[in-house]
């Protein structure tokens, strides 16, 4: 398999297993789960796996002890801003405009990280690779306008907190393909920097504003479980293929996941997704994205 080809197969694959996440989410909150306790269970699942394989091979400890500091620094401002802030202002602004609206916004950070990789990074976009991100940021536009409406009414600056999410999280994919080009540190042991440098924050969010997120285990936390696995596949998924692959390629493909959170929803929860003709049209430019950016 070609280096290009490795790269794509493991975007389309990190892009599958984010898709898969959400789903599990849900279906833990309509057991009586909040998204508090679910983000919190995600990250502890995602964090623990990644500490205990780290610990139990033989390339090293992982937790970027032989890391160095600049690549180390990298992947801690990730797990800071790209991931819990960025998730803290994205869940804000849901509450804020309603989740169609910052759906929208939010899932324009695949448009942020080509924009970032190409002003930080040097990385070259070529008129191909400007169609196919259009062409997904467009087909996951239109499938977000399908859900709920805006709540109540609302000012121009509350975008800000899906668009501050939105460019968070593009500048953690940067961050981390930054962090892989100047060391040689493993996805594993990124990974492992990554969502322990993200639990402290979303810990102490929820000590000072949900603190009834710590207590009791009931059974919506299995499936937060199902999603914290499903997370830790795609965030492993994703740094192997930022460690040889480029923002411009990984990013985009990656970006798909809401497409697979629809199609995997219709089959496991029909009753709250179905396919629509909207739906259709979305996985059309899509994948028509993903095919243009294969070829690049």
């Amino acid at each position: 398999m070609s280096a290009a080809l490795s790269v794509l197969s493991l975007s389309l694959v990190s892009g599958l297993c984010w898709g898969i996440g959400p789903i599990f989410s849900k279906l833990g909150m309509e057991h009586g789960g909040r998204s508090e306790r679910a983000t919190l269970v995600v990250l502890s699942v995602g964090a623990t796996i990644f500490w205990v394989v780290s610990l139990g091979s033989r390339v090293g400890l992982g937790g970027g002890g032989n890391l160095p500091l600049v690549a180390l620094s990298a992947f801690v401002v990730s797990g800071l801003c790209g991931t819990s802030l960025a998730w803290l202002l994205w869940f804000r602004g849901i509450d804020r405009v309603g989740a169609s609206v910052s759906n929208v916004v939010f899932y324009s950070q695949p448009l942020f990280a080509v924009l970032l990789a190409a002003l930080l990074l040097g990385e070259r976009v070529t008129a191909t690779v400007a169609v196919g991100v259009a062409l997904i940021v467009g087909g996951i536009t239109l499938l977000s306008l399908s859900g709920d409406r805006a709540v109540g009414s609302w000012n121009l600056s509350s975008l800000l907190f899906p668009l501050g999410a939105a460019v968070l999280a593009a500048g953690g994919t940067v961050l981390n393909r930054f962090g892989f080009s100047i060391s040689a540190v493993t996805p594993l042991e990124a990974a492992t920097v990554n969502l322990t440098s993200a639990l402290p924050l979303m810990v102490g969010y929820a000590l000072v504003r949900q603190r009834s997120v710590f207590t009791g285990v009931g059974r919506s936390d299995l499936y937060f479980v199902g999603s914290g696995l499903a997370n830790a596949a795609a965030l492993f998924t994703m740094f192997a293929a930022l460690e040889t692959g480029s923002v411009v390629l990984v990013a985009p493909i990656v970006g798909t996941s809401p497409l697979f959170t629809t199609l995997f929803a219709s089959m496991m929860i029909p009753d709250v997704e179905r396919v629509t003709r909207r739906t259709v049209v979305s996985a059309a430019l899509t994948v028509a994205g993903v095919a243009a950016i294969s070829f690049v």
